[in-house]
């Protein structure tokens, strides 16, 4: 994405951009963007690692003391890429200026377990039930952005499934593997659950999208692509796609790595609308993702 004279259009300097995170997949891949784009980037996290060329810090966002050692005053924009608790919150709230935009990466987790299909972006928070202390504390977390004199000028974005290049949880890659070497796969309930995807790289192209506007104005958003997919049919695609006719699969099991719940279907035309985004299906990424995942072994 080409960013006229790489300067973010409304902000009043070209500044760092902190990620708090920034070390490994979406996270690293939006450093890696930005880096790509010739924006400074500082990225803080307890491995102490980053993209090549970002400013790195060492610390725990759990530490007042590590968060403390950030120079906040240089940053004209803060992505929040693994904040998970209220107590994270609290900590780093007191550092964030008003005036600066706040991205907290939240999830499609945080929506109270649905009535009516399908969810937008004002649907209630309290957590889906399938999801634990994750998504009730994702919503808790977002209460607290949305109240807070600290953060009044906050993007949150709520992904379903983030699959892509870089993950080191490739759910895809799961059932790749499986497949290609005619393993069974775990699959919980009938399988007939609907799920939905987005692609690491949606995320960031909308990201960057956002930076670019610099919208004066609070966002929320739904981060997820047009289909809605059952277990079996994602599974099912995969094998089409690898030349595979038949598949092991053991239903009712409590080791799949897709919960038995309705988790897909989900509305995305506040961003389509907003920013004319276009989402990846998976039939058109998946034979580039398993050239890569193939290649990472």
């Amino acid at each position: 994405m080409e960013i006229k004279d790489k300067k973010i259009e409304g902000a009043e300097k070209t500044g760092d951009i902190l990620i708090l995170g920034g070390n490994r997949f979406v996270g690293k891949l939006i450093a890696e963007e930005l880096k790509s784009c010739h924006f400074n980037v500082t990225v803080f996290n307890r491995k102490g690692t980053g993209p090549k060329g970002c400013n790195i810090i060492k610390g725990d966002r759990n530490n007042s003391e590590d968060l403390a050692n950030i120079p906040w005053e240089n940053f004209i924009v803060i992505i929040d890429m693994c904040l998970y608790k209220p107590e994270q919150f609290k900590l780093t709230e007191i550092h964030i200026s008003p005036h600066i935009p706040y991205i907290f990466i939240s999830s499609g987790a945080a929506y109270k377990d649905p009535k009516i299909w399908p969810v937008d972006e004002d649907s209630e928070l309290s957590g889906m039930k399938a999801f634990g202390d994750y998504g009730k504390e994702k919503a808790e977390v977002e209460i607290l952005i949305q109240n807070s004199t600290h953060t009044e000028k906050y993007w949150i974005l709520r992904p379903t499934y983030i699959v892509g290049k870089g993950n080191h949880n490739p759910r895809l890659g799961h059932y790749i593997s499986k497949i290609q070497n005619g393993e069974n796969i775990e699959i919980a309930g009938d399988g007939e659950n609907i799920i939905n995807l987005v692609f690491a790289e949606d995320i960031i192209g909308v990201i960057m999208m956002m930076l670019l506007s610099y919208p004066k104005e609070t966002k929320i958003y739904n981060m997820c692509n047009s289909e809605f997919l059952t277990v079996n049919s994602l599974i099912n695609i995969i094998a089409d796609e690898l030349g595979v006719d038949k598949v092991k699969k053991t239903y009712n099991s409590d080791k799949a790595i897709f919960p038995y719940v309705n988790y897909g279907i989900f509305s995305n035309e506040k961003i389509k609308k907003d920013y004319n985004g276009n989402f990846s299906t998976l039939e058109e990424n998946l034979p580039e993702y398993i050239r890569w995942y193939n290649s990472k072994k």
